[in-house]
C-alpha cells in the first residue's frame, strides 16, 4: 500500500545508547526527502530481542508502510540508502562491517553444507548479490516477510542444547526466512559505517599482518 502514490517506510532506530550523530543528519535527510513517504520512531526497549519484535509489532500495526527499515544507533547508512526499497526485494542490507575475532569483516554470510556460516568472499564482487544471512544495523525487510505466520517471534537467538548461542538475531532471522522461501540479498555499492569501540592495538595487529608492518612494531615496542 502507498501513501500519495509513493512507496511508503517504515524507519525504526533502535537504540539502547547514544544515537550517532551522523546517524542523526541522515535520519533528517530521509525525513526531507520527497521520493518516499517515511516514517521515523525511536525504539529502546531491552533487552535487544524484545526491541526488535516490539517493532516489527508497531510496524504491523500500521498497514499503510510497505517495507520496514532498521537501524541501529551506532550504524551510518549512506545518504541514499533509501533507495534499496526500490528494489522491491524480501530483505536486502546495505554492506557493513563488523569486529569479529580480531578481525574486521563485512557482515555478508553464506551457508554451507554443513549448515554453518561463513563470509562471503567479496573479491571481485559489485552491486547487488544475493546471500544467506546480512546484518540487521541496517536493513530493509518487506512487509510480506514479517506478516508470514511461519516467521512469527521473528528476531531470536539460536542456542544449543546447554544454552550456548549458537545464532544471532540477525542470522537466525534470515536462516529462516530463507527456509520459509523468502530471498536475502546484500547491495555491496551501498555502504554503511559501522561505529564500535576497538582496542586500537587490535586493530593495529590486524594492519601489520596484513601490511607487512612488523618492523613498525618492534620500533613501538622499544627493540632494536
Amino acid at each position: 500500500m502507498a501513501i500519495n502514490n509513493k512507496k511508503a517506510v517504515y524507519i525504526a532506530v533502535l537504540n539502547q545508547h547514544d544515537i550517532h550523530d551522523q546517524l542523526s543528519e541522515r535520519l533528517l535527510g530521509y525525513a526531507n526527502q520527497t521520493d518516499y513517504e517515511v516514517c521515523i520512531v525511536h525504539s529502546s526497549l531491552k533487552p535487544i530481542t524484545q526491541n526488535r519484535n516490539k517493532v516489527v509489532q508497531d510496524f504491523l500495526s500500521k498497514p499503510e508502510y510497505d517495507y520496514l527499515v532498521m537501524f541501529d544507533s551506532d550504524n551510518v547508512p549512506p545518504v541514499d540508502f533509501l533507495n534499496l526499497v526500490d528494489f522491491q526485494l524480501d530483505i536486502v542490507g546495505s554492506l557493513y562491517f563488523g569486529y569479529q575475532k580480531g578481525m574486521i569483516v563485512p557482515w555478508c554470510l553464506e551457508r554451507g553444507k554443513d549448515g554453518l556460516f561463513t563470509i562471503v568472499d567479496l573479491k571481485g564482487k559489485r552491486g547487488l548479490i544475493e546471500c544467506d544471512a546480512v546484518g540487521t544495523g541496517a536493513i530493509v525487510i518487506k512487509r510480506s516477510v514479517l506478516e508470514d505466520e511461519k516467521l512469527k517471534f521473528p528476531f531470536r537467538n539460536e542456542y544449543d542444547a546447554d544454552g550456548i548461542k549458537l545464532l544471532g538475531l540477525d542470522i537466525n532471522f534470515c536462516k529462516r526466512a530463507k527456509e520459509v522461501g523468502y530471498k536475502v540479498y546484500c547491495h555491496l555499492d551501498y555502504i554503511s559505517g559501522h561505529w564500535v569501540p576497538v582496542d586500537l592495538k587490535d586493530v593495529f595487529a590486524l594492519l601489520i599482518e596484513k601490511e607487512g608492518l612488523e618492523e613498525k612494531l618492534k620500533l613501538l615496542q622499544g627493540e632494536k
